[in-house]
């Protein structure tokens, strides 16, 4: 005699196993796509970042930020219109980060060295409590802090100053390249470690090794190189 209790058990567990496993493929497709999605925002945000136009107000603002004495002073009520700009496509960032349509780190990697000279040497018009702008980039505020954190977690491994990176001086160098290389992607930091004093090499080094595996390293910067030889040479 056919024990149907124990069919309709087994027929049970199969269905139970069935549907967990449509919902974990559907999970994997999920997230898979969300990946894929992230992928290509970050394409489109640095197509943006390296297109004319931008790379037109990088360099308005490294201009309005340098004279022949190195950083000129800044009023943090009433900052350069170049500085807002810039500002703004970074807030644009955070944003997009914040709604999950792009992944931190994605943005850390491909950002970061760009995105923290500006922020520090612009920050007392970012977070001056009674400024006109104290409310204007808070998710660009919490953007830095995540990308600090995952800067300040890869340079421990090779106890590094953090801080060191962005002393004025850096920042001034930041400027100086945006204005000669004309918004071009750099296109190696080795090579511009190379140039640097011993003193500060290593720390240089350090923010290097963010990047992770030498060969993810390479692919991101050849990414990079080939979308700004896409939108033109920017020395022209």
């Amino acid at each position: 005699m056919t024990d149907w209790l124990a069919v309709q058990s087994i027929a049970t567990v199969v269905l139970v196993i069935t549907s967990a496993s449509a919902i974990v493929y559907a999970g994997l497709q999920l997230r898979n796509e969300r990946e894929y999605r992230a992928v290509a925002n970050l394409e489109k945000q640095l197509s943006f970042f390296l297109s004319d136009n931008f790379a037109a107000a990088r360099r308005r603002l490294a201009e309005d930020r340098l004279d022949r004495e190195g950083l000129q002073p800044l009023d943090p009520e009433d900052p350069p219109i170049s500085s807002l700009e810039v500002l703004d496509f970074y807030e644009h960032l955070a944003l997009l980060v914040k709604k999950g349509h792009l992944e931190i780190y994605d943005v850390w990697h491909t950002f970061y060295e760009w995105a923290q000279p500006v922020y520090v040497d612009l920050q007392i018009v970012i977070e001056k409590d009674d400024g006109p702008f104290a409310d204007h980039y808070n998710d660009l505020k919490r953007l830095m802090r995540q990308m600090d954190d995952i800067q300040l977690r890869r340079m421990h491994k090779r106890n590094a100053n953090h801080w060191s990176l962005w002393t004025p001086d850096r920042i001034i160098e930041h400027y100086k390249f945006e204005l000669e290389a004309g918004g071009r992607a750099r296109r190696t930091r080795r090579r511009r470690m190379a140039a640097q004093p011993e003193d500060l090499r290593a720390d240089l080094e350090a923010a290097a090794e963010h990047s992770g595996p030498p060969e993810k390293m390479e692919a991101a910067q050849e990414e990079m190189v080939g979308a700004a030889e896409k939108t033109g040479d920017r020395n022209a």
